[in-house]
């Protein structure tokens, strides 16, 4: 019992430790054993909404999976909550590691169904191969959870070999952790604004509240840093709150017709009580619901659609609307707009930038605005940054846009001088709040 979990049965990190000593003592001096480190893709949040039971008949079912996947030879250990190790059977080769790492990858992403839900998740494995990359049990599992990290920032279900520059790179985020919890505890972090104009009138119809993050020592540190840091820590809800509570009160002193957007991550779409969060936060800042739109993407959909189904059309009845940001990159954007509640799509700017030189890139944003029409869904082209793809814009009917050809993003205090600018000072006309 001392040297077992007592969920799963498997071995816990002592028995797994002496075990490795043991495995690697006896290996032929032509053979490898690859120690992997694995842990499930929003597993909390799954627990949170479905129960312990539940939770701990999926981590049952997870680590049955590993058991029969790894087969005789090798070692499957539970160190707690929803983190497993590995030592694999010998090897001969470090490519051999890789075929059984993807075989793992695949199995786990089978759908999963217990009490008669349907759950699929995700998992990166990170890999430190003995004897190369160390040689005691406490400094092969501590490479390969470093890569295990790194696996986990690619953003999708992948494994990663230890390499020794990940150490630096571990260290590095570390700091950046650090700082970013200071940050966010600090109020630190702020919100910049992005215009969204109507393409016909070049009125400004919109902002766009997008994060900014300035540090003494690492300078200007891009959100596709940081917000993936503030995911993995657990940070990222308080980091929401704050940004949304600063931009919504900050929106409310705009002319009513003119609206704010918002990202949400994909962990808060796995969150059942997120609806109320975003309700209390429009509440206290006197932001009417109608006037906000969160921007998710297909990713986001993808993690765990049932749910994330409940959520938007919660939020959808409250009166928030919903846009689906970089539409078209996906592989099921016509699923999601028949199954969600959508109300807006965004043309990623992969498509808008190269209007003006690809005939392709030109035939699929008339495509989605076609589309677009036919739904009742509005069209917003992101990344304008040419005249010449403004006027192809124009042309097929494009109501709304935002890029550098109309202005960055700009902190509050520029937003009175930029709707000056565009002389639309003046907080409420009788032609837009009719």
């Amino acid at each position: 019992m001392a040297q077992h979990d007592a969920l799963t049965g498997l071995p816990n990190r002592r028995k797994f430790q002496d075990t490795l000593i043991e495995l690697t003592a006896s290996l032929a001096p032509d053979k490898y054993r690859a120690v992997m480190m694995l842990d499930m893709d929003g597993f909390k949040t799954i627990n949170d909404v479905y129960g312990h039971g539940f939770g701990d008949a999926l981590l049952t079912g997870f680590a049955e999976r590993l058991r029969r996947t790894v087969g005789e030879g090798g070692v499957v250990a539970r160190f707690g909550g929803d983190e497993f190790a590995i030592i694999t059977p010998e090897i001969s080769e470090i490519g051999e590691a890789s075929g059984l790492a993807n075989r793992i990858l695949q199995r786990i992403q089978e759908v999963f169904v217990i009490e008669s839900r349907q759950v699929t998740i995700g998992s990166g494995i990170g890999i430190a191969v003995f004897p190369d990359d160390g040689y005691s049990p406490p400094e092969l599992l501590r490479r390969a959870d470093i890569a295990l990290y790194r696996a986990k920032t690619s953003g999708r279900s992948s494994y990663c070999f230890f390499e020794v520059d990940m150490d630096a790179t571990i260290l590095h985020t570390a700091l950046l952790e650090q700082r970013l919890r200071n940050a966010i505890e600090n109020r630190l972090i702020k919100v910049y604004y992005q215009p969204i104009l109507d393409l016909g009138t070049r009125e400004i119809v919109g902002f766009e509240a997008l994060a900014r993050w300035s540090d003494p020592d690492f300078g200007q540190v891009s959100p596709a840093q940081f917000i993936p840091i503030a995911e993995d820590c657990g940070l990222i809800g308080d980091l929401t709150e704050s940004l949304l509570g600063e931009a919504c009160s900050v929106a409310r002193t705009w002319p009513r017709y003119i609206s704010l957007n918002f990202n949400i991550s994909p962990l808060q779409l796995q969150d059942l009580s997120f609806p109320l969060k975003i309700i209390s936060v429009l509440a206290e800042t006197g932001l009417q619901p109608e006037r906000l739109t969160l921007e998710i993407t297909e990713t986001a959909l993808m993690r765990n659609a049932d749910t994330a189904q409940v959520i938007l059309q919660q939020l959808s009845d409250a009166g928030v609307r919903i846009a689906l940001d970089d539409f078209g990159t996906g592989h099921s954007s016509l699923t999601y707009l028949r199954d969600f509640p959508i109300d807006k799509v965004k043309i990623d700017k992969s498509f808008t930038m190269h209007m003006a030189d690809s005939k392709e890139c030109e035939a699929i944003v008339e495509s989605i605005l076609v589309l677009s029409r036919g739904l009742g869904v509005e069209a917003v082209a992101e990344g304008i940054e040419q005249q010449e793809v403004l006027r192809k814009l124009n042309e097929s009917g494009c109501d709304l846009g935002q890029g550098f050809l109309f202005g960055a993003a700009r902190p509050q205090e520029k937003i009175d001088e930029l709707l000056q600018i565009a002389g639309q000072a003046e907080t409420d006309s009788a032609r837009h709040s009719a």
